[in-house]
């Protein structure tokens, strides 16, 4: 089974009732999706500059790579996993997405430099680890964790931005890890278009 760009945007029409009828305020509601979107657009732009990817396709991982972003405190554990498990009878490309989008190259640090963003469940962390090591990552894999570091609540950030986002969320992460492999993913793709991804930008 596949989900469809319909489909996405149905199901973060979904996810907005939902916060909304949780109390959510409407009105901060375009903070996710200048996000989802931001990432979904900025992916298929690059996407569409390289021949073996699938435009469309890469937009749809962009659109959920977050679906289940806004639920992770409530049931304090990794968005990644959840989205992965919500997705994984849909769609088991988007599906990985959410699992791996947040690790640079496919690469988890070890369990004490991110047991926070795992809210203290390793058995969510070897998961996690297990399904890396047991299924090779693909170029849009790399691809939305490019992406998804190049849009936040308000639009396309740099690299730098994103990090410094990132750190402050979530601690006890090197910054200068984070961006060194974030920059090695983008030159990745630079090199692959043929030109720097800043440039969509401007």
């Amino acid at each position: 089974m596949t989900i469809s760009i319909s489909k996405a945007q149905n199901l973060i029409n979904e996810l907005k009732q939902n916060e909304i009828a949780l109390g959510r305020d409407p009105k901060t509601w375009y903070t996710y999706e200048n996000h989802v979107y931001g990432t979904a657009q900025i992916a298929k732009m690059i996407a569409s500059e390289i021949s073996t990817m699938n435009p469309d396709k890469v937009y749809i991982m962009g659109l959920l790579h977050d679906i289940c972003r806004t639920e992770e405190d409530r049931v304090q554990r990794f968005h990644g996993i959840l989205g992965y498990e919500k997705l994984i009878n849909q769609d088991k490309d988007v599906a990985r997405i959410c699992l791996v989008h947040m690790f640079p190259w496919s690469k988890l640090p070890q369990y004490e430099k991110c047991k926070n963003l795992f809210y203290g469940k390793k058995d969510d962390y070897q998961f996690s680890v297990d399904f890396i090591e047991n299924n090779k990552p693909v170029d849009e894999d790399y691809l939305i964790q490019l992406c998804d570091n190049l849009a936040n609540k308000n639009g396309f950030v740099t690299l730098e931005q994103r990090a410094a986002e990132f750190i402050e969320r979530h601690g006890n992460v090197n910054v200068d890890d984070i961006l060194i492999d974030s920059n090695e993913i983008k030159k990745y793709f630079d090199n692959k278009i043929g030109h720097n991804i800043y440039d969509f930008f401007n």
